[in-house]
């Protein structure tokens, strides 16, 4: 095939975007830390499935205008590094062929060596041995083989694309130890060849469908956030709630205290998680949120207000840490953190919302930064600053600096000092047998986890907790605030509040966050 047709086009995008849908839970499982967020397979299958499924509603004959459809849905539904990075390699293709109603082997190669240069240029400071290696020596070495055959094909550039894709995502270890420690690849060069393989696969005849138990390409945004708190009868315990749950949905979080259990799910078909968890005993609460629509939660919010000098926007999990929030001014939330990265369009409708002169969006995770950063490009008529937070206690360190009646360059320059005086701790379950840093981790141990490093995995939670504290505080150490989620209680807390205050001389305070998967968040400064 000389040239590719804009029906072709479309046809090779859904069958692209079905097979990262059919792998994208496989590539999940390539997450280096082994935390329940390793969600790169998920943001990126959301990211293109959503465009591709935008692009399937529309009758075009023009390359160019199709490529242009996806970008922007792309961007808008962007999730994660990941899947940004992945929206912009995709904005570099639909920049190159904008004025083509078809493409020859020759477009493209260029298209995605612009695709790969505009992706590095979206990462303030890239990586290398991550998605953006794998689409930058694929694309160059793709480009090479057209300069050199310019009677190259269709096919056989894809075939080039795909070998070296492959290749390069292979060498990935050799690049970043920590991929080689843990004895995986890079997750999001994975999607990326699972693209590929869906484009290949079509252009030899056998496009990829979807698997019976994956969401087809126009349902992927569809789903259900789903919290249930239930009374268990008699002769119940959380492992066969599990194993019924699972049935229906994918489980984010499952804890019990007592004869009650909270589950977190995400699933297509609330009803079912609802009509299940009734069987297990009395359903004490119930929250249903649509992971298709925004999850914008505004408070003190009114239309027509009055214009404001400051909005600060923030993203968090658990009604406890959004008081925190809102008891230092902070108005304007998005409901997101670890498996649940926001999308672009989350923070532009939101932001479309709110009169204000300057806009402060504190993402908390530093998954959700790009997509934040994207924001400014979808509403570049605002004034729009994006603080890198990375955690919690980052974000409510910069909201205890911050000065509404102050200039805007002075209170980004203190909330960016206030956060890099933070040191932030957690405690979680390991997902996965591995090894890190020298530490034999088990499924289903805890884990204590100081910034980028893991520093202890033990079965205790309180005994991971007390390491965690040691590893943290130091000589000058001040203040310690511990976040107890879900899964601890006070009294848990509280000791380890009397641990620190009889182990040093700090302040300690604890405050009920109510967030999942993290029983403990820990900031010390």
């Amino acid at each position: 095939m000389k040239s590719l047709n804009c029906t072709r086009f479309k046809e090779m995008l859904v069958s692209g975007a079905n097979n990262l849908a059919n792998k994208h839970e496989e590539i999940n499982t390539l997450n280096v830390f082994p935390v329940p967020d390793g969600d790169t397979g998920t943001n990126m299958n959301m990211t293109f499935g959503s465009g591709v499924a935008e692009v399937s509603k529309v009758m075009s004959d023009h390359v160019g205008d199709t490529c242009k459809l996806l970008s922007k849905s792309m961007l808008m539904s962007a999730r994660g590094n990941s899947g940004v990075i992945l929206s912009q390699i995709f904005k570099g293709v639909y920049k190159s062929v904008a004025d083509k109603q078809s493409v020859t082997a020759a477009d493209l190669a260029e298209a995605f060596v612009n695709g790969s240069r505009i992706a590095y240029r979206a990462v303030m400071r890239p990586v290398e041995g991550t998605i953006l290696t794998v689409c930058r020596e694929a694309s160059e070495y793709g480009q090479h083989m057209v300069e050199e055959n310019p009677d190259t094909t269709i096919e056989q550039y894809f075939d080039k694309l795909l070998h070296e894709a492959r290749e390069s995502l292979s060498r990935t270890p050799d690049l970043l130890p920590v991929l080689k420690e843990v004895g995986v690849v890079d997750s999001g060069g994975a999607g990326l060849v699972a693209v590929l393989e869906g484009f290949v696969a079509y252009l030899k005849g056998r496009p990829v469908g979807v698997k019976s138990e994956t969401a087809p390409v126009e349902e992927k945004e569809l789903g259900y956030c789903v919290e249930i708190v239930v009374k268990l009868n008699k002769g119940y315990d959380e492992e066969r709630i599990s194993r019924t749950v699972s049935k229906a949905g994918n489980i984010v979080n499952l804890c019990g205290a007592g004869n009650e259990a909270k589950v977190h799910v995400h699933s297509l078909k609330p009803g079912d998680i609802i009509s299940a968890l009734q069987t297990f005993g009395e359903l004490m609460s119930v929250k249903v949120e649509n992971l298709a629509v925004s999850h914008n939660v505004t408070l003190d919010y009114e239309d027509n207000q009055p214009k404001e000098k400051y909005a600060i926007i923030t993203v968090c999990n658990g009604d406890g840490i959004q008081d925190m929030f809102h008891e230092l001014g902070v108005t304007y939330f998005i409901n997101g953190g670890q498996t649940m990265n926001p999308s672009t369009e989350s923070f532009v409708s939101l932001i479309e919302k709110i009169n204000a002169d300057n806009i402060i969006i504190l993402p908390n995770n530093g998954n959700i930064i790009l997509a934040a950063e994207q924001s400014r490009e979808v509403l570049s008529d605002r004034n729009i600053t994006v603080l890198p937070t990375k955690t919690i206690p980052e974000g409510i360190a910069a909201c205890v600096v911050f000065n509404p009646e102050g200039e805007l360059a002075d209170n980004i320059e203190e909330m960016k000092a206030a956060v890099a005086n933070v040191t932030t701790g957690s405690v979680t379950h390991a997902i996965k047998d591995t090894s890190f840093n020298g530490i034999q981790i088990k499924e289903g141990d805890f884990m204590a986890i100081k910034g980028k490093d893991i520093v202890a995995s033990l079965p205790d939670m309180m005994e991971t907790s007390r390491a965690l504290l040691d590893a943290l505080v130091n000589d000058d150490t001040s203040v310690v605030t511990i976040i107890y989620g879900s899964e601890a209680t006070q009294k848990q807390a509280e000791e380890l509040q009397k641990y620190i205050v009889s182990e040093y001389d700090v302040d300690c305070d604890i405050t009920d966050g109510k967030q999942d998967l993290y029983p403990f968040i820990v900031g010390v400064e």
